[in-house]
């Protein structure tokens, strides 16, 4: 009809850089999860994040470099996270009970995994299509880990006098099995709470007696 006036298409709320990048990782993070990783490309995020395609490509060169940032994102926040349940070796001197330290460590893990579950699912539970650098990165962080770990375990068996136990296989336990538990407690959250983790654990410490 002459004269009618053309219907603009609406334009995304203006957002400072930082601002913006945080959304489109996040909704890039939503798709991967939700779809899998394959499914995260420029055009999806732009639609559902309800921006133009130029707008993504401002912040990210191209889809390789979407996911990159992404997997950043997700190491460097599960890296902050696990910091505080893998604290420093105890000073020779200092009063710290090694089977409360372990406890300790156990309980901020399960509470950040349970904070924060996307970073998480993405670190235990990757979505399909994952990046390779995401799997190569995940396993070097997993070393890092179970070598603070294995310090950790090798000072509480001499600070409890025992008992006899292969450090290097106590560490990959725990480690295996604090992995297992954060699994659970994001796949089925309800029934298996943090708490009943740290039940668990006292009692296998309790049983854990120096001959």
């Amino acid at each position: 009809m002459a004269g009618a006036t053309p219907v603009r298409r609406p334009y995304a709320a203006r957002m400072a850089p930082d601002e913006r990048r945080t959304q489109l990782l996040d909704t890039a993070l939503g798709i991967a999860l939700e779809r899998g990783f394959h499914d995260v490309t420029i055009d999806g995020v732009a639609r559902a994040a309800g921006v133009t395609r130029p707008v993504v490509y401002g912040l990210f060169a191209d889809r390789a470099a979407l996911l990159d940032a992404l997997v950043d994102r997700a190491e460097v926040r599960a890296l902050a996270q696990l910091a505080p349940s893998l604290p420093a070796v105890p000073g020779l001197h200092d009063d710290v009970d090694p089977d409360e330290l372990l406890l300790a460590g156990l309980a901020a893990f399960l509470s950040a995994v349970q904070a924060d579950p996307d970073t998480w699912r993405v670190v235990l539970l990757p979505p399909e299509g994952g990046p390779a650098e995401l799997t190569a990165r995940m396993t070097a962080g997993r070393r890092g880990a179970l070598r603070a770990l294995r310090e950790l375990v090798e000072w509480g068996i001499a600070r409890r006098g025992g008992p006899d136990l292969d450090a290097d296989l106590f560490a990959r336990t725990v480690l295996t099995l604090s992995e297992g538990a954060a699994r659970l407690l994001l796949q089925q959250p309800g029934r298996y709470p943090p708490e009943r983790f740290a039940a668990f654990t006292r009692a296998l410490l309790g049983g854990l007696l120096p001959a």
